[in-house]
């Protein structure tokens, strides 16, 4: 699975909104019976109580602050408002929906997700038309990705349908044309929102880097305050200086960015931990907690980390058995150039390692 732009969708879908005020949910209009689990996490963390809070929760969890736990409350607060469907208005049921299909999406349980959002409308929902698209990138059908993103055309903002058609576009044929017709669009960016304008500046970035301009890159993303980037967008400025071959910046600026390393994104780990054996470093705090979580992925034979464990055993404790099983798991779920990529990486590397 490609690490970079995985989310970049998902952090617009909780600022669509079509659901007029008046629906926005709140867990104490819904009655629960003496039967009901509402919580069983730690009582430090304060309950969610609406669904502008889950929703902003999830999207919190691609950033450098995130806490780590986030999308563990969030399906707290889906579960009890499953329990309760009956008692939720259609608005709220539709929230609901997206909320559950972007947890599904996160951990690349996609068919599951778009199962999901099959019940309900897509016709007038914005962010389940978005998070259709971006599921159909990620399986590597760009062209119904790009219908998703079409339908988007009259119920959101003009920048935000047209950067998805041509994100779509650009998936299936990386082309220099594609990425100058999207940026013929920036004007249109001065009056975009904040969200929006973030993740226009992202898939411009990563374009100009798939199309090998590093440094043009770098400047599409400085675009947003670097404290500001989501996970995602972090991603490509470590690939991107990676390219450039400035590994240092990469490890001293994660090391002063980067608040707690135990629950840092594990792609994000993976390009430090590059950019710090780039320098000779063959052991540190960072290449200790990544191992950690690399072995908890292998137990579990994690496939929405599955692409990040390949990786690893392909560039930093080489392992090619490993690798390629998990390449080859990845690509059952996730099936964009990316990834088939790295199944061909990985096939190459065992068999040469084979024929030693």
């Amino acid at each position: 699975m490609q690490f970079i732009k995985t989310f970049a969708f998902i952090l617009l879908l909780s600022n669509i909104t079509l659901i007029p005020e008046p629906y926005a949910a709140n867990i104490q209009n819904i009655e629960f019976n003496d039967n009901t689990v509402i919580a069983t996490w730690q009582p430090e963390r304060v309950l969610l109580t609406s669904f502008d809070e889950a929703e902003k929760l999830l999207s919190n969890s691609r950033y450098l602050f995130a806490q780590g736990d986030e999308r563990k409350r969030v399906t707290r607060f889906t579960n009890a408002m499953r329990n309760n469907y009956d008692a939720l208005n259609p608005g709220q049921k539709e929230r609901l929906v997206i909320l559950e299909a972007r947890l599904l999406q996160g951990i690349h349980k996609f068919e599951q997700a778009e199962q999901q959002l099959a019940q309900i409308s897509h016709f007038r929902s914005a962010a389940a038309h978005l998070l259709l698209a971006d599921i159909n990138v990620q399986q590597g059908d760009a062209k119904q990705a790009k219908r998703y993103c079409e339908q988007l055309v009259g119920q959101t903002s003009f920048l935000i349908a047209f950067t998805c058609i041509v994100n779509a576009d650009f998936s299936q044929n990386a082309e220099p044309r594609l990425l100058q017709k999207l940026k013929a669009f920036e004007v249109y960016a001065g009056s975009a929102t904040h969200s929006e304008q973030e993740w226009f500046y992202e898939v411009l970035a990563d374009m100009s880097l798939q199309l090998g301009n590093a440094e043009e890159a770098l400047q599409l993303l400085g675009k947003t305050e670097f404290s500001q980037l989501p996970i995602s967008a972090l991603l490509v400025w470590t690939e991107a200086h990676t390219s450039l071959g400035n590994y240092k910046t990469i490890t001293e600026t994660l090391e002063a960015s980067v608040p707690d390393i135990s629950t840092a994104d594990d792609g994000l780990l993976l390009q430090w931990a590059k950019a710090e054996r780039a320098q000779g470093i063959n052991a540190s705090n960072v290449q200790s907690q990544l191992a950690k979580n690399m072995e908890i992925r292998v137990w579990r034979e994690d496939s929405s980390h599955a692409a990040q464990v390949a990786t690893y055993f392909l560039e930093i404790e080489p392992n090619y058995s490993l690798a390629l099983k998990f390449a080859e798991l990845n690509w059952q779920y996730a099936q964009n150039k990316s990834d088939k990529q790295l199944l061909e990486r990985a096939r190459q590397e065992k068999a040469v390692a084979t024929d030693v």
